[in-house]
């Protein structure tokens, strides 16, 4: 009996588009049976094979050729053809159609994952059509890292603000990406949730992990400073945010700076900052840094090259130098209803 092989072709055409066709046998190529797959999806809508030809842009002729091939190669008939009845599908004709049927939507996400890869390759060889990206986002010591690993395949615009903020733009549309942190404490994680039940929406917007790092006190050596119980002893210098520290983009390397030059015994800053300035490091609380988009803007060429380089060996080393930071998830989705459910549960634990 002859037997039935079955693979996928993908074949690039004008515009990046993509065909699959995977119909294939013996005395069947694949343009055939793509030729028969159609063929028999008209028949399963007409009375006659000479009905279904014409409706297929087939002469009779050669519909009547792919029948018997398709059958031969399947080894058995896919048409039931009687005299006077018209011509209708056998139970094989049937389940054939519903396997194309099952592998076009079992393809369908790929074949769109990779048409998205295909453009953002093709769009890096065109000249003056570089891919831009406008991020608000909270500061954050690894967002220049991933500006300068982006460019020149995407200009990732980044305007620090206020994490509300942040959100509120990414709502009105004024930017593609919005940047904010959430840490694993009671105020904030509260604080977060209220955020982003205001200002996203679960089935318009998505999550994706950027980095986690060690939040807590930076401590100037010999502070002999071990929690935040210390920071009521008396005599004990503490800055939360000292005067001229500016922008949103500068207050962790400050308030560090302020404690390295003798300004402050200790203040709340990133393990990273405190490394920076060799000083002491008190951790208190792990944070979650989030990049929230549009699932639209997800889908997009510049979005997918962004994400990419998430999660490349590149962004990862990068990131390795910076002490207290973790990327192992970064570039990966995370639903915003599953990020409103990890808040809750904290809320709860800790409330």
């Amino acid at each position: 009996m002859p037997s039935a092989g079955i693979g996928t072709g993908l074949h690039i055409r004008p515009g990046v588009e993509l065909e699959t066709g995977w119909l294939s046998g013996d005395g069947l190529p694949p343009r055939h049976g793509r030729a028969l797959l159609a063929l028999l999806a008209a028949l399963s809508r007409a009375d006659s094979l000479r009905e279904a030809a014409r409706a297929a842009g087939l002469s009779y002729r050669h519909a009547w050729g792919l029948v018997g091939a398709g059958s031969r190669a399947l080894g058995a008939p896919l048409v039931d053809m009687q005299r006077g009845r018209g011509a209708r599908l056998t139970v094989l004709g049937r389940r054939l159609l519903d396997a194309d049927a099952h592998v076009r939507a079992a393809l369908e996400g790929h074949s769109e994952r990779l048409r998205r890869e295909v453009r953002a390759m093709l769009a890096e060889a065109l000249p003056g059509r570089s891919s831009r990206l406008r991020l608000r986002a909270s500061h954050d010591l690894a967002l220049p890292l991933l500006a300068r690993l982006c460019a020149p395949r995407v200009e990732l615009e980044i305007a620090f603000r206020g994490a509300d903020e942040c959100l509120a733009s990414l709502a009105r549309g004024e930017c593609e990406l919005a940047g904010f942190h959430v840490a694993d404490a009671l105020p904030r994680a509260a604080a977060a949730a209220a955020a982003l039940g205001r200002w996203l929406e679960p089935r318009k917007h998505q999550l994706v992990h950027f980095v986690a790092r060690e939040q807590g006190i930076i401590v100037r050596p010999g502070a002999r400073i071990r929690g935040v119980h210390d920071l009521a002893r008396p005599g004990v210098r503490f800055i939360n945010r000292p005067p001229g520290a500016g922008t949103p983009e500068d207050v962790d390397l400050a308030i560090a700076a302020a404690v390295a030059d003798g300004r402050a015994d200790a203040g709340f800053g990133l393990r990273a900052a405190a490394a920076r300035y060799a000083l002491e490091f008190v951790p208190l609380a792990t944070e979650r840094y989030y990049l929230a988009a549009s699932r639209q803007v997800l889908r997009e060429a510049p979005m997918q090259a962004l994400l990419g380089i998430l999660r490349g060996r590149g962004f990862a080393d990068a990131v390795r130098a910076l002490p207290g930071y973790d990327a192992s998830k970064a570039g990966t989705r995370e639903a915003l209803s599953a990020a409103l459910a990890w808040l809750g549960r904290t809320r709860r634990a800790r409330g």
